[in-house]
């Protein structure tokens, strides 16, 4: 086998490729909020890079209505783990008042601090939402939102080289190592025991059809209340690959899957790759127990000892690693947004995520005037006419077809 070294890749260290909606990192506050607000005002019109001409607000109103409508759906998902990352928080803070380490406290209030608030806009190429936090906690092991942030990075670094491999004949294979668990007490060293006993196994020569790996390492809370360490693996191979060899030599437990060459079964393998131990709530955690089965108790149903423990463990501790051809691989720079119109706020208000936009919130008509259509195409054919701005024809023919007999002036 193949082996330049080890790629220790810190979860906390990785360039985010963001679910939907996109996740901005870098911007100007005032900016997005001046542009959220200009947003409402009748007839005010904005540049962009794209052609660099003027183009009206009114007129982006039908893709801003869509992109709103694509946004409120993903924050259900959000609302989901907002309450988790609260939960956590406190949970962390009622168990840690007596311990020494400062970074240990410094968790809980990044927790509670995250994704309160940030602006929203429309990427005009696209018309996705892009979503813009105020602040994060950047604890990829204890927030949802990092978490899949971080599942999403990987996949941009490792996701190119696996589907080159496979498209030139190579094989992948999902495995997952495990060892007799460790014991309460024990977790920092089962951990780093298990990657010691893989990095050896894939040093040994022994099984040279194998040209890289990656490797994640996991640790929950067994249902015995000990740690089940583990590693996920995807092996990149040619040739025949003496599974039941490799097995002896491991001599503990290791499952494997071929994954097959369908579009989408790297993207999935990766995803699964990196599991998320705070994502089994209390409910869904509560619904196994009511149906009879054993269950292993997730993060929020942890003891004082037990999260301290597993928070000890992880911390500095690395535990996404390549090997071979899978080692030393850069995360790509992402692809441009391009020009993004900035609309309006997300804010967390109790419990819940609401999102707000002038543009859609706001009635665009003279409030001395009486409402209708009529006043509406008036007062747009006045404010925008001069000048040619772009989308007006559109928008004209959009508001024309509802109103055909009324009188421009």
């Amino acid at each position: 086998m193949r082996v330049a070294g080890e790629r220790c890749a810190d979860p906390e260290g990785f360039e985010p490729d963001p679910p939907f909606p996109f996740e901005l990192e870098t911007d100007q506050y005032e900016q997005r909020a001046r542009q959220a607000g200009e947003s409402g005002e009748f007839g005010a019109t904005f540049y962009t890079s794209l052609d660099d001409r003027r183009h009206s607000y009114a007129a982006l109103h039908p893709a801003a209505e869509h992109a709103g409508q694509q946004l409120e759906l993903a924050l259900a998902g959000y609302d989901e783990r907002a309450a988790i990352r609260r939960a956590l928080a406190d949970k962390i803070a009622s168990y840690t008042a007596h311990v020494c380490e400062p970074w240990i406290h410094r968790l809980p209030e990044k927790l509670r601090r995250a994704r309160l608030s940030g602006q929203w806009g429309v990427r005009l190429e696209t018309g996705l939402p892009v979503v813009f936090w105020d602040a994060k906690a950047g604890l990829s092991r204890l927030c949802p939102d990092d978490a899949r942030e971080e599942a999403m990075r990987l996949r941009r670094r490792v996701e190119p080289a696996m589907r080159a491999a496979q498209l030139s004949g190579a094989r992948l294979t999902y495995a997952v190592f495990t060892m007799p668990n460790a014991a309460p007490g024990k977790l920092r060293a089962g951990m780093d025991a298990i990657f010691q006993r893989f990095r050896r196994l894939m040093r040994s020569g022994d099984f040279p059809q194998i040209e890289g790996s990656l490797a994640v390492l996991e640790a929950p809370l067994g249902a015995r209340r000990d740690w089940n360490v583990h590693l996920n693996v995807i092996f990149v191979h040619r040739g025949f690959v003496d599974w039941g060899k490799l097995r002896r030599a491991w001599h503990w437990n290791v499952e494997l899957r071929l994954l097959p060459s369908a579009p989408g079964a790297i993207g999935a393998a990766l995803a699964e790759l990196i599991k998320y131990v705070v994502a089994a709530t209390l409910s869904k955690s509560q619904d196994k127990a009511d149906a009879g089965a054993t269950r292993a108790p997730p993060m929020l149903d942890w003891e004082s000892a037990e999260l301290l423990e597993w928070l000890r463990a992880f911390h500095g501790f690395r535990r996404t690693r390549g090997y071979g051809s899978l080692y030393g691989l850069k995360t790509p720079d992402p692809d441009p947004l391009g020009p993004v119109v900035w609309l309006g706020s997300v804010s967390l208000q109790c419990g819940r995520y609401v999102r707000r936009a002038p543009l859609l919130d706001s009635i665009p008509e003279d409030k001395s005037l009486p409402p209708g259509p009529g006043t509406y195409l008036e007062r747009l054919y006045r404010t925008l006419a001069p000048g040619g701005i772009a989308g007006f024809a559109a928008e004209m023919d959009r508001a024309t077809a509802k109103v055909p007999f009324v009188k421009l002036v």
